[in-house]
């Protein structure tokens, strides 16, 4: 019961980050009585900034938790520079760089449309991951899976706003680059998998904050920024939002160690749900019919393929 209590925890501190990027970009009234947000307009820029601004507190907070988590994070980073862990090394930055480009993409697609539409549409990953898992892993999808990635992908093309002749630009671009997100995500997923077979998950995540601070802050110096009137109120959501994700990663990954396996299929369908649920009790982000039904489709086709995940593991043991 405390692993099921933590992960639900968790998934709604996710889920409240992403609404609260929304937030930023998009004036709404909160809870339906006080209008605020609208700090910085949609663009690839203000995306890349408030990633930045995030990663610049999420950095030191790993440092500070990193030997907490894992005693010997600091010789496991030092050993990656000799020579025989060069290539490791460099798999790992691949995979911390796809990482921070699934995280821009998925902001700016926050900045364009619904907070539950980006966030259902991002999780087509794990049906991403399956198909490279095959290719690469030869791990070969049965016709069940098969079967879960078409409604994953259904319910993906149900959520998608209606993407006609006169969808405006900013759709496309949202819709983009949420699908993009998902692409760039599965690919990282997938080295990281790959890395986990030498390196522990908590060194290997410093690392990734590291690149994501790194390559974020070489991009703003190829946009044009001017929020100089707004750096307060950015640097205290880059401050909530960087612990939302922090509290939020860590109450999984501890709910998942007290719970059993069966509590994968429930951390899979938890984020996209909990993120259209609070966009709309907080924004009034409502979904169309379809688009629900669409939510309701991709929440169950990942449920399954976790579930179905599990369940080889727990054979294969």
């Amino acid at each position: 019961m405390l692993g099921f209590a933590l992960v639900f925890i968790g998934s709604i501190c996710l889920a409240a980050q992403n609404v609260l990027l929304r937030i930023v970009f998009v004036n709404n009234l909160v809870f339906g009585v006080l209008p605020f947000g609208g700090f910085v307009a949609p663009s690839l820029a203000n995306s890349l900034l408030l990633l930045q601004l995030r990663a610049v507190f999420m950095l030191p907070l790993m440092v500070l938790l990193a030997p907490k988590l894992h005693a010997t994070t600091w010789m496991n980073l030092k050993q990656l520079l000799y020579p025989q862990k060069r290539p490791l090394l460099i798999k790992s930055f691949i995979s911390s760089f796809a990482l921070f480009l699934s995280l821009a993409l998925l902001f700016i697609a926050l900045a364009k449309i619904p907070a539950g539409v980006a966030t259902v549409l991002f999780f087509i990953h794990p049906a991403i991951t399956a198909i490279l898992a095959w290719r690469i892993f030869g791990d070969r999808p049965t016709w069940l899976r098969w079967v879960v990635l078409t409604i994953i992908f259904t319910g993906s093309f149900l959520v998608a706003p209606s993407l006609t002749t006169t969808a405006d630009s900013d759709t496309l671009i949202g819709v983009g680059a949420a699908l993009g997100a998902g692409v760039a995500y599965a690919i990282q997923g997938i080295l990281a998998q790959i890395c986990f077979r030498e390196i522990h998950p908590v060194p290997f995540t410093v690392i990734s904050c590291t690149v994501i601070l790194v390559f974020s802050s070489i991009s703003l110096l190829l946009v044009n920024i001017d929020v100089a009137d707004l750096q307060l109120i950015l640097w205290i959501v880059s401050l909530i939002a960087a612990l939302l994700t922090l509290t939020g990663q860590l109450l999984y990954n501890f709910g998942i160690h007290l719970a059993n396996a069966a509590i994968a299929s429930i951390v899979a369908i938890s984020n996209p749900t909990s993120t259209a649920i609070l966009a709309w009790v907080i924004i009034q982000e409502a979904l169309q019919g379809r688009q629900i039904l669409g939510v309701i489709l991709v929440a169950l086709g990942v449920g399954l393929l976790s579930q179905e995940k599990s369940h080889k593991t727990k054979d294969s043991n």
